[in-house]
């Protein structure tokens, strides 16, 4: 469980760091996403969603709060699931953009795959952490 734990952890503290390092082409790839958002928008949300990944793998991995960053986790896998089933096939300018940036690339079913596997893990790990903090320890009264 710790090893799933700190895969799911590094996989965001990944994808958060390699925001934070390219702000301009996140903010790009934000608005190829989501063409018709306000810009003062897309700046909002390139400059918080980074920190909030970076923030909730420190957490899961440090062991602090895991169910509620655990949740948190699985919740942004399943929003990064919907977006890149919602641009299959299409070409975005930056790629996708979850670990770093590149030119132009075609969502494909290779993305799907690995965003359902990312998401896969974060819901054991969800669970997991839930569960051990609703269920008393074996040899424990109630």
């Amino acid at each position: 469980m710790i090893l799933l734990k700190l895969l799911l952890a590094g996989i965001y503290l990944y994808a958060g760091v390699s925001k934070i390092l390219n702000l301009y082409l996140f903010k790009a790839t934000i608005l190829a996403y989501y063409p018709f958002m306000p810009v003062y928008i897309a700046l909002l949300i390139t400059i918080v969603f980074p920190w909030l990944e970076i923030l909730s793998g420190l957490s899961l991995g440090l062991n602090w709060q895991g169910k509620y960053a655990s949740l948190f986790l699985l919740l942004l896998s399943l929003f990064f699931l919907v977006q890149t089933v919602l641009n299959y096939s299409h070409v975005l300018p930056y790629g996708c953009g979850c670990f770093g940036f590149s030119g132009p690339e075609k969502i494909t079913l290779y993305y799907v795959i690995r965003d359902f596997s990312i998401m896969i893990l974060a819901g054991i790990v969800c669970f997991r952490e839930w569960k051990k903090n609703i269920l008393p320890k074996p040899g424990t009264e109630i």
